[in-house]
């Protein structure tokens, strides 16, 4: 068998026997092996920062040695955010609540992230939720492909990079090593691992780990509870290869934050600005005056940085007849949740077939159960509520007098919600949407090694999920909220149920993503081994079969009812025709329940080049790759119609006749939006010397047919549609350098710059009866920052290890038209440590950390769900009901941490 070079240096202290360092930073097993085999050696940093690569391509790694430099319990996300090119947003100190990432302009949902070379993107809006990663004590290194994927990434979804984690394997040695933390906000977290080390008779390894966190919100009232199992199994076969058996469950109990809308600054006394020179202030949207002052006395709101706006921390159910709740109960915190069960069993191995033929084999099944929470209010004589039945519908006096006995209904009329016995409120209930994925997937590759200079790489991806999205209302009382998290999904008993018997959802559909994925590449070594060449290509077909189960108002909220549509009118006959529907007085209007099959495919090429004309310290290389993300699952279900103006004038016409409509076409599902696709270019320089390394990127990525989000306000709905192209070009740079023996400097530098080259976007309404569009071309991509800038300086003595470092980030526009803009914000970290093996406690420590140093006030997350702002004086913005939501970044926390070891 082929035996592959490698270079060895020590490992951290903390480090519980870590496995010996290999160059393979890849997110497969099939392409870890190739670059194993193909890179003749590498040298691991000791501050775990910045590893020595040879793929030709952008890539950036963090180890375990950085990563135990962090705060206990944070998500990896934030670890990675001092590489080049990446800007994750954290939505608190501790990471539990999720956050934002942006890689070269890309949001989170068009970013790959795979662990062990399983994708994790959501299978229905492929988006991240970075709080429910694996406990950072088990990963072993993280990388970071800005811009490009490996030729094998088994993702919908892969136009801004790929983010890849790789766990640990089993230690050979018994052991066992407890992290205990406590920090700010009352902060409290356990994390437990024990090693089986070899046992038996082929020498298997196991270990096992439990963690438990708990914390309070920063600001509002609430919690945050993590839960976290995870179990490995790693058999040795010597000669033959190896197999690896690993499991997972995560628990999350999330208290969510308030979202808060803050204005801009106004360029004059003038309530409109000037676009493009408003800055988002630190105050909340409350008691403003014609102007837009603040003319409130809340002391939280401008002086308090709004820390003190939050959900609220009590809720009154008692209700006046006709009236909805007291205090409506919207922001009781107690149905503003985020709850999670996400759990996984992934299996990988590897089997030398012949001394130049191997062959991996990923397998993996996962398992989710989400939601966000909700709060819906409710007619007591909703539609909805009455379902088929029929009977005299009460009016006047006579429905005032009507009772009922509590919580029935009265066919015809409605239901009594709330117990007192009649049906003349509007109540308040839970309705969240729960999401429930199972999902299995496959990687099988193929790896012949021609011979030292030529090898071939052959893999099968299979990616299949169900992915089923429900939203059961159920009750809830005003001390303990709902009965079960997830709502009348799994608690009948609380189930809101119409005259029918037929328990209240917002949604019910059913969908099936399935990805079947051919790859090949190729990797060669020319000229003394100081040419080499990578050419791989991508063969993806995706399929989404989808089911809606409700009617639907295009936006992909349904209209879950058993009641009839109305009919008895000309114009209504005229759209059943045209399968549009209406079930009550409003202008909404509806398609009906449906089921649709959509496909995409796509050959991606994949090229790299690296040159090392001057010995292996300067290496010059050159890359280019194709990426892909099509329409998320969750979109298509957002029909509409054609698009034609004549069918949106027809539908708000006060007649509309067959003649009119014939040529329009209505559907539950959008059937005309294309894949976005990308074309990225690099070309880079590394530079690796004993005490200093370098790596500068030029980059320049091709946006085509860039899905956006616009709303419609004939249709009164918010529609997918492709805008067009969108140029993003920049430069990244790291280095670390090691002037002095213990002292370590890391530096990375990015710049950006993004530009939309055409399409129309937001819808203005005028006030004069016409609508216009505003095109958004020339400007820049939303919540990108032109700059980002990290810094890390560690340094140790005496068995003491310092570290000072920060992140800034550049300004930030906060709509899609460019007229709402975040300032620039610097938040700098420390960490001290102590070895405690200086007082004979070996790979144990003592470790305080402090993030946000100096308590700087700053905007971390944007929402971007409104994609317009009021862009000039005399036109209202139609479908952009509020200002942009902004996430208030952390302030100063500490942390203090023991690592035992025995």
């Amino acid at each position: 068998m082929r035996v592959t070079k490698r270079l060895f240096t020590s490992v951290a202290p903390v480090a519980l026997l870590a496995l010996a360092i290999t160059p393979a930073f890849a997110q497969s097993t099939g392409t870890a092996e190739v670059e194993t085999v193909v890179v003749t050696g590498t040298k691991v940093k000791l501050s775990g920062m910045m590893t020595t690569l040879e793929v030709p391509k952008q890539r950036s790694v963090i180890t375990q040695d950085f990563i135990t430099t962090q705060p206990s319990g944070q998500t990896v996300f934030d670890t990675l955010n001092l590489v080049p090119g990446l800007n994750f947003t954290n939505s608190d100190p501790y990471g539990n609540s999720g956050g934002n990432i942006r890689m070269h302009g890309m949001d989170g949902n068009r970013i790959s992230f795979t662990w062990d070379g399983m994708p994790l993107n959501d299978t229905g809006n492929y988006a991240t939720y970075t709080n429910q990663v694996v406990d950072t004590e088990i990963i072993d290194r993280a990388s970071v492909n800005q811009g490009t994927t490996d030729v094998d990434s088994p993702t919908a979804s892969s136009t801004g990079g790929v983010i890849n984690i790789r766990t640990a394997k089993p230690a050979e040695n018994w052991g066992v090593l407890a992290d205990t933390a406590l920090g700010s906000f009352n902060y409290r977290r356990a994390f437990f691992r024990v090693d089986s080390g070899e046992i038996g008779p082929w020498g298997t390894r196991a270990f096992a780990t439990y963690s438990y966190t708990m914390y309070d919100k920063f600001k509002g009232p609430g919690n945050l509870q993590k839960n976290q199992i995870n179990a490995d199994i790693y058999q040795g076969m010597g000669d033959l290869g190896w197999i690896n058996l690993a499991a997972h469950f995560n628990r999350n109990r999330n208290d969510q934050y308030n979202g808060v809308t803050f204005l801009p600054v106004p360029a004059s006394t003038a309530f409109y600005p000037t676009a493009g020179s408003n800055y988002a202030v630190y105050a909340p949207n409350v008691a403003l005056d014609a102007n837009g002052q603040y003319t409130g006395t809340d002391p939280n709101a401008l002086g308090g940085f709004g820390l003190g706006y939050d959900e609220d921390p009590t809720c009154t159910r008692a209700a006046v007849a006709g009236a909805p709740d007291k205090d409506g109960c919207s922001s009781f915190y107690k149905v503003r949740v985020n709850p999670s069960d996400t759990g996984n069993i992934r299996m990988s191995s590897l089997w030398h077939l012949s001394s130049n033929l191997t062959f991996t084999f990923d397998t993996n099944f996962q398992y989710v159960l989400a939601n966000g929470g909700g709060y819906t209010n409710v007619s007591e004589t909703d539609t909805k509520l009455v379902g088929s039945t029929t009977g005299t519908v009460l009016t006047g006096a006579a429905k005032n007098n009507a009772r009922v006995t509590p919580y029935t209904c009265l066919a015809g009329n409605g239901c009594d919600l709330n117990g007192d016995g009649d049906i003349l409120d509007t109540v308040g209930e839970f309705t969240p949407n729960n999401t429930n994925t199972r999902r299995y997937g496959i990687n099988a590759q193929l790896i012949y090694a021609v011979n030292d200079e030529n090898t071939l790489q052959f893999a099968y991806v299979f990616d299949w999920g169900l992915h089923r999205q429900t939203g059961q209302w159920s009750t809830f009382d005003s001390v303990n909220g709902p009965a079960d998290i997830f709502g009348g999904l799994r608690d009948s008993d609380h189930q809101v149920k119409n005259a029918d018997g037929y328990a209240l959802r917002q949604r019910d559909r059913k969908s099936y993503a399935s990805l079947n994925q051919f790859s090949f590449n190729y990797e060669g070594r020319y000229l003394q081994d100081t040419l080499r060449v990578s050419v791989g290509v991508r063969l993806p077909f995706f399929e989404r079969e989808l089911h809606q189960y409700c009617y639907n108002q295009t936006t992909g909220y349904g209209y879950c009812t058993t009641a009839a549509p109305k009919t008895g009118t000309v114009q209504l006959a005229n759209l059943a025709t045209m399968g549009v529907y209406k079930f009550d007085t409003s202008k909404n209007y509806y398609t009906k329940p449906g089921d649709y099959n959509v496909s995409y495919s796509r050959t991606l090429p994949n090229a790299g080049i690296s040159w090392l004309p001057l010995g292996p310290e300067h290496q010059f290389f050159t890359s280019y790759a194709q990426g892909i993300s099509v329409p998320r699952t969750d979109n298509l279900y957002n029909g509409g119609t054609n698009g034609d103006a004549s069918c949106q004038t027809a539908l708000s016409a006060a007649e509309k006749t067959p003649s009119v409509l014939s040529a329009c076409r209505f559907g539950t599902f959008a059937t005309n939006v294309s894949p976005e696709t990308t074309a990225t270019y690099n070309f880079g320089y590394r530079f690796t010397g004993e005490w200093a390394s370098a790596s500068v990127t030029f980059w320049n990525t091709q946006y085509k047919n860039r899905i956006v989000s616009t709303y419609d306000p004939t249709q009164g709905i918010s529609v997918d549609h492709n805008i067009g192209n969108v140029n993003m070009d920049g430069v990244d740079f790291e280095g670390t350098l090691s002037p002095i023996d213990n002292l370590d400097i890391y530096q990375s530098v990015s710049y950006l710059h993004s530009r939309v080259v055409d399409g129309p976007m937001a819808v203005i309404y005028t006030g004069t009866g016409k609508d216009d569009h505003v095109s958004i071309a020339g400007k820049e991509v939303v919540e990108t920052p032109n700059w980002t800038e990290a810094t890390r300086i560690q340094y140790r003595i005496y068995g003491f290890q310092f570290g000072l470092g920060g992140k800034y980030v550049s300004r930030r526009y906060g709509t899609d038209t460019n007229d709402y803009r975040v300032p620039d914000y610097f938040v700098a970290n420390a960490d001290v440590r102590y070895d405690l093996s200086e007082l004979g406690w070996d790979k144990s420590y003592l470790k305080f950390n402090v993030t946000n140093l100096f308590d700087r006030n700053y905007f971390g997350n944007i929402s971007t769900t409104r994609n317009c702002f009021t862009p000039y004086a005399g036109h209202v913005t139609v479908g952009c009901t509020s200002y942009p939501l902004l996430s208030v970044g952390s302030p100063r926390t500490f942390q203090i941490e023991l690592r035992s070891v025995f």
